[in-house]
């Protein structure tokens, strides 16, 4: 289901091959200056959260919601840290902070594989790449989690100005005593509300996404018993399981915004002029023209054409970081905890009310790891 934000009347692109379209399509545009008119133009009621007030601030002006050439300068600072190569030579750091997170758990009974490994796990990685120390990971988590749901405007606007006024001082400190870290980066190659900005985005989609996929992932497996057993009994079939659990569980409930720039006729469908557009990718990952039984879930015959990352020049810079992730966390799972069974039921389980993650807020699984761990 996709959770549209309160009051805003846009279009929800479903299918794979017209969401294709829009990605390479240069009348669907994103920048954020001309998109919070025309936000503004088409809510009502709730519509502070989606494109007035907190919304936007200085956060939101990053390489996500703008095209070229601004998109082009925005990202150029970060792409040498987000190569397939780059992420690939930090695998026994990651490796290390999926055991260290484990071993807090070690010897339980049950824990949450939401709260006790997929999120501390990723944003420890998360906060490794920027360079921000693990100490503040829990307090920048919920500023997020405020952020990126449902929250009120009042505590959207607190949140947003605490997270902002934080970035503020991590960029500062950097430009006065830059380090090798993606912060100092940024600090020493954009100005300061840019650097902010694009801190931001890395930290909110560094983590989010990778801890729900670790999660649904997960859930999906705990449903399908043969494929979880195949699994665990021959790990050499992680990342091809990974890669069907991003297209059949898609992290990211739809896109971020884009405009229409002029009238487009798009497969028998009139798009006006000055139209918000949101694409659903996790439809276009079950769209039974594009893929045989979406439904299918089959980690030995992986579908690997899916949206999960987006496409076109959006396409996440992450997507290597965050497949490596998943990829180690299952790796670490089947290593520590060889039993492990979802220890609820299904009506236990509450999901996010996000527009763009989708994400459960806690579930219980078990037995917890087994003490200790081979070196790293």
């Amino acid at each position: 289901m996709a959770y549209l934000p309160p009051g805003l009347r846009a279009w929800l692109i479903t299918s794979y091959e017209d969401i294709e379209f829009v990605l390479q399509d240069p009348r669907f545009r994103k920048s954020i200056d001309r998109a919070m008119p025309l936000f503004a133009a088409h809510s009502s009621g709730g519509a502070e959260g989606t494109g007035g007030g907190a919304r936007s601030s200085l956060l939101y002006d990053n390489m996500a919601n703008n095209d070229p050439p601004e998109h082009t300068r925005l990202r150029k600072p970060l792409n040498a840290t987000f190569t397939a190569r780059s992420v690939a030579a930090r695998r026994d750091d990651i490796r290390r902070c999926a055991h260290e997170t484990l071993d807090a758990v070690a010897g339980s009974d049950s824990f949450d594989l939401v709260q006790d490994f997929a999120f501390p796990f990723s944003i420890s990685v998360i906060c490794r790449t920027l360079g921000v120390t693990d100490e503040d990971r829990g307090t920048f988590h919920g500023w997020v989690q405020t952020i990126t749901g449902d929250a009120t405007p009042e505590a959207l606007r607190r949140d947003t100005g605490s997270m902002t006024e934080y970035l503020r001082g991590l960029i500062r400190a950097r430009r006065d005593a830059p380090r090798e870290d993606v912060l100092s980066h940024l600090a020493t190659s954009l100005d300061e509300p840019e650097a902010v900005a694009q801190a931001y985005a890395l930290l909110a989609a560094g983590y989010e996404t990778t801890a729900n996929l670790i999660t649904t992932g997960f859930l999906t497996l705990d449903a399908h018993p043969v494929q979880r057993d195949r699994l665990w009994a021959d790990p050499t079939l992680v990342p091809g399981a990974v890669e069907e659990m991003l297209r059949h569980q898609s992290p990211f409930n739809l896109s971020l915004y884009r405009y229409v720039t002029e009238e487009v006729r798009l497969n028998g469908v009139t798009i006006p002029e000055g139209a918000i557009v949101f694409l659903a990718f996790a439809a276009a990952n079950r769209d039974d023209c594009r893929f045989d039984e979406p439904e299918r879930f089959d980690i030995g015959a992986p579908r690997r054409e899916h949206l999960a990352f987006g496409g076109g020049i959006h396409n996440c810079i992450g997507k290597h970081l965050a497949r490596l992730e998943v990829i180690v966390a299952f790796e670490t799972l089947i290593e520590r905890c060889p039993g492990l069974r979802v220890s609820e039921s299904a009506a236990a389980h509450e999901w996010k009310a996000s527009p763009t993650f989708r994400g459960l807020r806690t579930l219980r699984v078990g037995p917890g790891p087994v003490p200790g761990r081979e070196a790293a």
